[in-house]
């Protein structure tokens, strides 16, 4: 199998800037799709329906849209394998998912109840996830092994950039969820356009059509790997669900800054923080490519953010929650970047890579549907635990790094 995956790789030929370029723009549409949304409008949206119960409301819509986005990224990563419309195996799934969250944006603004917010929610994982299992898939089709921790580099760009994208969402001059819905869907538009209509894609071939299993024999290398994600996203699940509401009942954010909302001030820290993503995550994926590892980083890159989960638990007065959040953001850029890299390079099959993809994406979802029981338990009857909650947090994180060390492929 090894040797396999290693002739498959050496014969994949380099990219070039330009597609580089188009799909590093696709990957930020594809987060600012699902980072304001999930961070700061669904919060909104949550505690506006439900004031009284705004955390039980919002981890029941998380909830369900995981277990929805689970199921959806798997099995379209599966059937985009073995696709063999004319435009390829990945752009009519991207292009199908790209119109359905738009509808989703319309029906989650539209939502005047609990039950309507959820079916907008369970929609939009549904619709998202269609767009998003097959444009993952593209780095392990399309970049050489000696390529990737450099291509993954730029589309670390993606994270950061769209959590930034909440401060435009956030701006006083759109005061309601359809201006903000709007706003959203034109910016995701604007970013997956260039890729659809460039990127020229393969149908898949008549063999592989039909041998591919739903479920492959994985290997160890790829339990690990899929390990220390799953860990590592249940506390970036945490801090992405849940830092709104962090500022507002536990950091006291309006008490401070008596001039500006909460939403706001969350946007604003994630903006400060961004640059630190950026830069980390850059740097990470090329040191990682020239010296051939990938472990030690994402180790150095769980003790960041967990040291950044710390600084929430125990220090909620300005500028605590500034420093924490750049500490995170930096262990957080790097991760995201590298960790792309290693699970690339141990995937079981670069002919079915959606597939498998897949099954990694659970390491995105099943974490949405833990973080919030595991929010729930940490935050106790009065929801005010929040430094229980933080350092359960840390400790996950701390979890996730070590399991990494089990990868042996690579180092």
């Amino acid at each position: 199998m090894k040797a396999d995956l290693d002739i498959e790789a050496a014969s994949t030929p380099p990219v070039s800037a330009g597609f580089v370029a188009t799909l590093t723009l696709a990957y930020v549409g594809a987060f600012i799709a699902f980072v304001p949304l999930l961070s700061l409008l669904l919060p909104l949206q949550a505690q506006a329906l439900s004031p009284n119960d705004k955390i039980g409301l919002l981890s029941l819509v998380t909830l369900l849209g995981a277990v929805v986005a689970s199921g959806t990224n798997l099995a379209v990563g599966w059937a985009s394998d073995r696709t063999r419309h004319r435009l390829g195996r990945r752009r009519p799934w991207i292009a199908a998912g790209l119109i359905g969250v738009i509808v989703a944006y319309g029906v989650i603004a539209a939502a005047d109840g609990p039950i309507r917010l959820v079916l907008g929610v369970i929609l939009f994982q549904f619709a998202f996830n269609m767009m998003f299992a097959p444009l993952t898939a593209v780095l392990a089709d399309r970049v050489p092994d000696r390529q990737k921790g450099r291509v993954a580099a730029f589309l670390g760009l993606g994270a950061p950039l769209g959590a930034a994208s909440g401060v435009l969402i956030t701006h006083p001059i759109l005061m309601g969820a359809p201006e903000r819905m709007a706003l959203l869907g034109l910016l995701v538009v604007a970013c997956l356009s260039p890729f659809l209509v460039i990127y020229r894609d393969t149908p898949a071939s008549p063999s592989s059509v039909g041998r591919t299993p739903l479920l492959p024999r994985l290997s160890s290398d790829f339990g690990f790997a899929w390990l220390s994600r799953f860990f590592l996203q249940i506390a970036a699940s945490i801090v992405n669900a849940y830092m709104l509401f962090y500022l507002a009942d536990h950091a006291h954010y309006a008490e401070q800054f008596p001039d500006a909302t909460v939403e706001s001030g969350l946007a604003r820290l994630i903006t400060l923080s961004t640059v630190l993503v950026l830069a980390s995550g850059f740097l990470g994926g090329l040191a990682s490519d020239r010296l051939n590892r990938r472990k030690a980083f994402i180790v150095a890159a769980a003790v960041l953010m967990a040291s950044g989960l710390g600084v929430f638990a125990v220090w909620p007065g300005w500028p605590g929650p500034l420093i924490g959040y750049g500490i995170y953001g930096v262990g957080f850029g790097l991760y995201t970047t590298v960790d792309a890299a290693l699970v690339a390079q141990v995937l079981p099959s670069r002919r079915d890579t959606a597939r498998d993809l897949g099954i990694m994406n659970l390491t995105n979802t099943l974490p949405t549907v833990l973080a919030p029981i595991v929010a729930i338990v940490a935050l106790g009857p009065d929801r005010q635990a929040w430094p229980q909650l933080m350092g359960a947090a840390a400790i996950i994180a701390l979890v996730g790094g070590m399991a990494v060390l089990g990868v042996r492929r690579l180092r």
